[in-house]
């Protein structure tokens, strides 16, 4: 060999990535969800083969992830204009008018892939999700039973379809529905959850019970369950219990309105006065509120704080437009809790005080004369 051929200099530049090279690349960053590589890939590609139908496809749903969701309906709209119907590019360009909120135009399209494809559960979920968002109640409801024809046990039309129900009102049909899914995934800390509240809601509360305790089982500070199993302690008049179960919930958080007037209530009637006192006031931070509010109003004149009593109730009557409305529910907060006497106190503490507003004084003395 001449020597001099060790001098020729050699081409040290990488060889070009093929576009499937490319394409193979660009969709494995997409599964990933690495997007702005995958973006990169795609372009790349889309430079040598600008109709590449895979890489179109591939570059739509990257845009539509990242969302470009007019690049991304460029993508598939070329796609659609060369073939009518692919696949990827119906279910593709769906997704973006679901993503703004266009429900029949992406059901439409939808409807086309479907008859070029019967079956995919995948896309009648989204069918099913749009209906039920465009409050078309009755089509949904359809839609995810065509699901569970041929697949009984999908979870996301059962949880749909439920959820559904549960909009609904048809509590006992979201409970069964539920079900349905713990049947097979019977540690499903979510349904659990929300399946205890709708069985206190139709008032089977041991039901409610089992069901928030399987929950705390699984996760022992849940907050949701906690507070439905302080509920169902609060409604078999164990207050004692109530309480322990909500104070686990302000261990990690600052609770809420709702759980604070509740523990307002089981102090109140476990007798722990200067309890029940913070725990309204602790309410009360969160904003105005009738239950804690009429809570206070009756804690002060069972303690026969009349000025006390007299300023919260007139803070309670500040709207006038729903003041013999929430007279009424002081009203009867005082006779469930068996106050009539400190009930009579207050009013006529508050008649002999006097006040601007006559209607509710009015409306006073009517219930005075009622119950003398």
């Amino acid at each position: 060999m001449d020597p001099a051929e060790n001098n020729v200099p050699q081409d040290s530049t990488p060889p070009q990535p093929s576009v499937i090279d490319l394409s193979k690349k660009a969709r494995q960053k997409l599964r990933s969800r690495r997007f702005d590589e995958a973006q990169v890939l795609f372009s790349a590609g889309l430079e040598m083969e600008p109709e590449n139908p895979y890489l179109l496809s591939g570059m739509g749903d990257v845009c539509r992830e990242m969302g470009d969701f007019d690049e991304a309906k460029r993508c598939y709209k070329l796609l659609l204009e060369v073939d009518r119907k692919n696949l990827f590019a119906l279910r593709g360009l769906g997704d973006v008018y679901k993503k703004l909120n266009r429900h029949q135009e992406a059901i439409l399209l939808w409807e086309q892939y479907l008859a070029l494809r019967p079956q995919d559960k995948h896309v009648m979920t989204r069918i099913a999700d749009s209906y039920k968002v465009m409050q078309q109640f009755d089509r949904a409801e359809q839609a995810y039973q065509q699901i569970l024809v041929i697949a009984p046990r999908d979870r996301f039309a059962l949880t749909g379809l439920a959820d559904l129900q549960h909009r609904l009102g048809k509590d006992e049909e979201a409970i069964r529905t539920y079900e349905r899914v713990l049947v097979f995934d019977e540690n499903e800390l979510h349904i659990l959850t929300i399946v205890g509240k709708l069985c206190w809601r139709i008032s089977d509360f041991d039901r409610a019970e089992k069901y928030f305790r399987r929950a705390l089982k699984i996760e022992p500070q849940n907050p949701y369950a906690l507070y439905g199993l302080g509920n169902c302690f609060r409604w078999s008049q164990e207050y004692a219990k109530a309480i322990e179960v909500w104070q686990e919930i302000l261990k990690s958080s600052a609770g809420t309105q709702a759980l604070h007037t509740r523990m307002g209530d089981a102090y109140f009637n476990l007798g722990r006065m200067p309890e029940a006192e913070i725990s309204y006031q602790k309410a009360l931070t969160f904003g105005e509120d009738v239950f804690s509010t009429a809570g206070l109003i009756c804690l002060y004149s069972e303690r026969q704080k009349w000025d006390d009593a007299a300023r919260v109730f007139w803070m309670l009557m500040s709207d006038d437009a729903d003041a013999l409305m929430r007279l009424e529910l002081l009203t009867k907060r005082f006779l469930r809790s068996g106050q009539r006497q400190s009930m009579l106190g207050l009013f006529e503490y508050l008649l002999s005080a006097g006040g601007e507003n006559r209607r509710v004084l009015d409306q006073i003395g009517e219930q005075i004369n009622s119950l003398v």
